[in-house]
């Protein structure tokens, strides 16, 4: 070999050496005298862009386990996207772009988020079968058929339903919409950056500066339940790190070195005394100005970070989403670039939450919405948020060590085949997801709780009920009043008395029992109410005008009155009761129907709870829980919420009404249970309306006390 020829080689080596020692994208940082490289993860992962997953994931699980005090949280998912659209630009574009490295990149993605993806579908599906009650199941059934065309994302805009509507609901995949996102983001990034691949660096970020761009306007002029989930709105995000990609790319490559070999005139390489003798202090400058961009880097990333947790910290309601989302997603595209080695994103704690950062994705908020579910709160206690955080936690350590790591170490056939089955096992089982028995053939004597299970929500969604009467086509001739015509009817019976009952949909429940009791004794019993319409009020106008038009052409014997009792206007507070509205209101009607009824019966007020009784007992059952103090009432509790409108009633002037007091049927001893203690059976369904048992027991009261036989009235008026 030549001298010259071993020049040249010694000059492109020497250059290639310096090249490759500044190639790295990452600053560097001091160490016991010597310049380190940005730290990795054990499995060779830029560990401050796991640190970013790990704060993401937090913000996230922050923000579903008290969203009215951490609304902002939801900036997690956008640091997602961004980190998304950097490591998607990174495999893309690092190595040649080729239809075997998009497939390969397709075959990575399938193996990282389907399978778990789909695992978790069927386990929210398996669960919900045993432990959701059946009306319940049928929200799950809905959302999946999102879920598994992998389309979540779209669902509110078909639903019109905004995020927060839906967070406050029992609905356990919610959360998908952001992989919906992620996934219809893959069908289209290979076509983005196979554009890109063939652009020089500037045209690069003008494609990806124009889509964002784009992006950007739409989410901002488009309606909020659409531009909060649709993959146009978020491309934008997925831009940024793509640009913070080709910045820290282009920025790393930027050096020129000098060869340390000159020639000469003659053509033969000579010693450059010069270049010798500037290499050491240049790299010495070099190595000062990369600790410099060292520091400066940590710093600005320490400072975003900062920023981001008092954004979420504090969720001030002068910020609005908007501008959260764009100060987030920028600021995690500079910290994404800067790649600094700092220790809040580092730390062993923080890149472990972001290895875990997908499966404790998927798995918290089904976890959250389960606890929500059993403890029937949309707010969890300190002991709900411990249990949660322990669950997710501990699910997600053993599926990121089993199934997570299996998926990604097998082939994509595996991956497949455990998606088929997924399908099937969804898929071949849906049409008895939602099956029924007949109350008929379950046993209240061998089988009590599962028939109470079943009865207690039947009783709490029931609407309209099966009528022993016809519907009443004469007060529709005269009256012309048409409306909600399921709750007026006409019995015919053998007797001589003429019986109304009136009120809203209380009294139309109460009506298939008042009509089993009497059983006949009667000439005609006429069912006239409406819901939500209380006719002694003029609430609904229409329908009182209706009714004291019954009243006056059919001049009852005895006219029943049955209402729900807590209107805000019947329970409000009064000053001087001769001046109160819904008084005066009261005493006029009662003044009109006097004229024309024999005998008036008032039902006073109930207790309501605050809840969905049959749900709530049923769902306790269905877990094996007791069904709790909440299910039981003091005397103090009917007072405290019922006191006004009970003043209004029992001071009306009316000297033909009787004030059927139906608590001292429903107390026993001082208390009022809202389900029968022997046989678990709910006593007012939905919370407000009386079942059966609670139905029978304020009527028979009416027959023990001599109500609806008045004085010498008694069964003459029935014969």
């Amino acid at each position: 070999m030549s001298i010259s020829e071993a020049g040249d080689l010694f000059d492109q080596s020497i250059n290639f050496c310096m090249k490759l020692h500044f190639a790295s994208a990452a600053p560097v940082r001091e160490t016991s005298g010597e310049f380190k490289s940005n730290a990795t993860t054990s499995d060779n992962k830029r560990a401050d862009l796991q640190g970013l997953r790990g704060v993401a994931i937090l913000f996230v699980l922050v923000m579903h386990l008290w969203p009215s005090s951490y609304r902002l949280g939801f900036v997690g998912v956008d640091i997602f996207f961004v980190l998304s659209g950097f490591l998607m630009a990174k495999i893309l574009l690092e190595k040649k772009f080729t239809t075997w490295s998009v497939w390969r990149f397709y075959t990575r993605r399938f193996k990282r988020i389907v399978p778990l993806y789909m695992l978790l579908a069927v386990a929210v599906y398996v669960y919900g079968y045993f432990y959701i009650l059946r009306p319940d199941r049928k929200q799950i059934l809905d959302d999946l058929a999102w879920v598994y065309t992998y389309s979540s994302n779209l669902q509110p805009i078909f639903e019109k339903l905004g995020y927060w509507d839906q967070l406050s609901t029992y609905r356990f995949f919610v959360h998908t919409w952001s992989l919906g996102v992620e996934l219809q983001y893959y069908l289209i990034v290979p076509v983005i950056m196979g554009l890109a691949f063939c652009c020089e660096h500037h045209v690069r970020l003008i494609l990806f500066l124009s889509l964002g761009i784009f992006s950007i306007i739409f989410q901002l002029y488009a309606p909020p339940k659409i531009s909060y989930g649709f993959l146009l709105s978020r491309i934008w995000q997925f831009m940024s790190g793509s640009i913070a990609y080709e910045f820290s790319k282009t920025t790393l490559s930027s050096t020129d070195y000098e060869p340390l070999l000159n020639r000469n005139e003659e053509g033969t390489l000579e010693a450059d005394n010069n270049s010798y003798a500037d290499m050491g202090s240049s790299m010495n400058r070099r190595a000062s100005n990369k600790r410099f961009l060292c520091r400066v880097s940590s710093l600005l990333a320490n400072a975003f970070l900062l920023v981001l947790v008092l954004l979420v910290a504090v969720s001030p309601k002068s910020v609005s989403d908007s501008t959260a989302r764009i100060c987030s997603t920028l600021m995690a595209g500079v910290v994404v670039y800067l790649n600094a080695d700092v220790f809040c994103l580092t730390n062993v704690m923080i890149t472990y939450c972001g290895d875990i950062s997908y499966v404790l994705y998927l798995v918290h908020w089904p976890i959250i919405v389960t606890a929500r579910y059993v403890t029937d709160s949309q707010i969890l206690n300190a002991k709900g948020v411990a249990t949660v955080l322990l669950a997710a936690f501990t699910l997600s350590v053993v599926t990121h060590h089993t199934f997570e790591k299996f998926f990604m170490k097998r082939g994509v056939i595996v991956a497949f085949m455990c998606v088929v089955a997924c399908y099937v096992c969804i898929l071949g089982t849906k049409s008895m997801y939602l099956y029924a028995p007949p109350l008929e053939s379950i046993n209240p004597n061998t089988s009590k709780i599962e028939y109470a299970i079943e009865w207690n929500m039947r009783e709490s969604h029931k609407v309209y009920y099966a009528m022993p009467c016809s519907r009443d086509v004469d007060t529709e001739r005269y009256t012309k009043f048409r409306k909600e015509h399921q709750l007026r009817c006409v019995a015919k019976g053998n007797g001589t008395a003429n019986i109304i009952l009136i009120g809203n949909s209380i009294a139309y429940r109460a009506y298939p029992l008042f009509h089993d009791i009497l059983k006949g004794r009667y000439r005609n019993f006429r069912l006239y109410s409406r819901s939500s319409c209380p006719p002694l009020s003029n609430l609904c106008p229409d329908f009182t005008e209706a009714m004291k038009k019954v009243v006056q052409h059919e001049n009852p014997d005895i006219l029943w009155y049955m209402h729900f009792a807590l209107y805000p206007s019947f329970v409000a507070p009064f000053r001087n009761l001769s001046k109160d509205r819904i008084y005066k209101e009261f005493q006029g009607n009662i003044d009109f129907i006097s004229n024309y009824t024999k005998h008036i019966v008032i039902d006073m007020p109930y207790y309501r709870t605050p809840f969905n009784a049959g749900v709530k007992l049923a769902k306790r059952l269905q877990y094996g829980l007791p069904p709790g103090d909440e299910f039981v009432v003091t005397r103090q509790q009917l007072i405290e919420q019922t006191q006004y409108h009970r003043l209004r009633l029992s001071s009306l002037n009316c000297s033909k009404c009787i004030m059927n007091e139906i608590n001292d049927a429903l107390f026993k001893d001082g208390l009022f249970y809202v389900y029968d203690p022997k046989t678990f059976l709910v006593r007012l369904g939905d919370g407000l309306h009386m079942t059966p048992d609670a139905n029978n027991m304020k009527i028979e009261l009416g027959f023990k006390h001599d109500v609806i036989f008045p004085h010498s009235y008694h069964y003459r008026a029935f014969q």
